[in-house]
């Protein structure tokens, strides 16, 4: 089996670059990841909450396909939802030459946003606890 379809083995990387680093570099998606860009009433204040807790463990890249008309909105929003974010569709801190925009996670509703959000919560709960540690 592939390794990354075993389970635990995507969460256990992510547990091993936050004791290396100290920190988790995530490019969260914009529209219906935390907003509801379909305005169908749905809310996303968990995926919210969840960023909010990492605020001191993260970097967090507003990932979208959103053009530049669209930022000074989004800015606003994570504002007004006291999201610390480095950017929008910018580079990471990590030097990268790739096309890609480099992160430890990408969150995202066409992504397995389940799955990540489950993993994110774990951790920030080990590490809120004193459990997992920066080396």
């Amino acid at each position: 089996m592939d390794f990354y379809l075993q389970a635990n083995n995507s969460y256990n990387r992510l547990e091993e670059e936050f004791k290396k680093y100290g920190k988790l570099i995530f490019c969260v998606d914009f529209d219906d990841t935390i907003y509801d860009f379909h305005k169908k009433g749905r809310t996303y204040e968990n995926v919210i909450h969840l960023l909010q807790r990492w605020e001191n463990y993260s970097e967090v890249i507003i990932f979208t396909g959103n053009g530049e008309d669209k930022y000074e909105m989004i800015e606003k929003y994570l504002n007004d939802n006291h999201i610390k974010y480095r950017g929008i569709n910018c580079d990471a801190s990590v030097a990268f030459s790739g096309r890609k925009i480099y992160a430890n996670v990408y969150i995202d509703d066409r992504g397995g946003l389940i799955q990540v959000y489950y993993e994110l919560l774990t951790l920030i709960e080990k590490i809120e606890k004193g459990e997992i540690t920066h080396e």
